[in-house]
């Protein structure tokens, strides 16, 4: 039987400054790999001389190479937090990271495009800068434990800070140093995660939203409605009556929608220009789609030069059709402006997911319901347990929200 060898000895590599016929000078990093029992020199480049002036930055930067390089060996020394969170954004961060404009996600992902880019940004942004000389050791001391709490709060926004990060934001700080020291006990570096078991807790109120919901009265709503170009509309329409996370409202195709039967199946969302799979099995699933929104759509079907069934519904007449619309920026500059000048909140697309499910609760909607219409999460396990509702039960309590708004709309006029 060949026996598949194992490296006893731990191996720091080398790291050398080679020249380039073209460009700066680069750092490269070799070491050894053993792959099906044979032995491989393999090289990787660190970075260019001008990114790493000193022979110890460049050290520095190939910490996670050299990580990466012993993954069954104990390191006499101890791996440090830099070295962690760079092998963090290298294995775990960059695979969702290196989708392309256009680009398909892979539904194997761990995790979105736009969830991996904000990781990474708070890693560089906020840990890295604070903690990455720190030994991964010097996290199971309760006095650093400590420190990590300390250096939240001074994070936070307060009348003392006005200046300070937002909650949500340090929560996503927290989150994410305590994804990474998961890994550091996967790869075997600590024997437990230092921010687990509630070791070091987020400041009180870190759950609590600053600001309400912006929603907008049903009265508001068909206003901004009358004022919208074509596209604008449809949108606005859409995003008002059926309340999808935006990024599945423009990943929607022409084949997404059944225009004839009012039906509209959610497959994938569009991300930052990344097309990514849905999150649940709750959002992969269909909706009736309101007869006032089927107007909108037969109309601007029939007057875009995308109309084909393979073409995005909000296709981008500035990338040829190939890529829906920017959400954010269709509002930007099309949407919020209209609605400011009308007296309107400060709307955002989420706003109408708010505002549909305030609608629903005030026309008497069972909570269930407004469920199923929103496609929320935790819908996945009651439609498994207890089945799910069809789509005449759908259509009805839809139905039962469009009468509700129409008439509330009606009273304030």
């Amino acid at each position: 039987m060949n026996r598949v060898k194992r490296r006893s000895k731990y191996q720091y590599g080398t790291l050398t400054l080679e020249k380039r016929s073209r460009g700066p000078d680069v750092w490269i990093y070799r070491f050894v790999e053993f792959e099906a029992g044979r032995k491989r020199r393999r090289k990787t480049i660190v970075g260019t001389q001008e990114q790493y002036p000193t022979r110890a930055a460049a050290e520095r930067a190939s910490e996670h190479l050299r990580l990466s390089a012993n993954p069954e060996t104990f390191n006499p020394e101890c791996p440090t937090m830099g070295g962690l969170i760079d092998r963090y954004i290298e294995q775990i961060l960059r695979p969702c990271l290196d989708v392309p404009l256009g680009g398909v996600q892979d539904s194997a992902a761990p995790m979105s495009f736009q969830c991996a880019k904000s990781y990474q940004s708070a890693l560089n942004r906020w840990v890295r800068p604070h903690w990455q000389d720190y030994r991964l050791q010097d996290f199971n001391k309760p006095a650093v434990r400590a420190s990590i709490e300390e250096w939240l709060r001074s994070l936070w926004r307060s009348p003392k800070n006005p200046n300070g990060l937002a909650p949500k934001m340090v929560r996503s700080i927290w989150n994410v140093m305590k994804l990474a020291f998961k890994f550091a006990v996967k790869w075997g570096y600590l024997n437990e995660n230092p921010m687990g078991e509630k070791r070091v807790e987020l400041p009180r109120g870190s759950t609590k939203r600053q600001k309400q919901p912006v929603q907008l009265t049903a009265a508001g709503f068909f206003l901004l409605l009358s004022r919208l170009g074509p596209c604008e509309k449809v949108a606005v329409a859409f995003a008002g009556w059926l309340g999808p996370r935006i990024s599945e409202a423009f990943g929607l195709k022409w084949q997404d929608l059944d225009l004839d039967l009012g039906v509209v199946t959610f497959r994938q969302g569009c991300v930052q220009g990344r097309i990514t799979p849905l999150k649940t099995e709750a959002s992969r699933t269909n909706l009736p789609v309101p007869e006032e929104v089927l107007e909108l759509l037969r109309l601007w079907r029939s007057v875009t030069i995308h109309g084909a069934p393979g073409d995005w519904v909000f296709a981008s007449p500035y990338t040829k059709g190939n890529r829906p619309f920017w959400p954010a920026q269709l509002m930007k500059t099309h949407i919020k402006p209209v609605a400011l000048e009308l007296g309107l909140p400060n709307i955002g697309w989420h706003s109408f997911r708010h505002t549909v499910s305030a609608w629903g609760k005030e026309a008497g909607l069972e909570l269930e319901e407004v469920k199923t219409l929103l496609r929320h999460e935790n819908l996945a396990t009651t439609s498994e347990v207890y089945g799910d509702l069809g789509m005449e039960a759908k259509r009805r309590i839809q139905q039962q929200l469009v009468n509700f708004v129409k008439q509330q709309a009606t009273r304030i006029q």
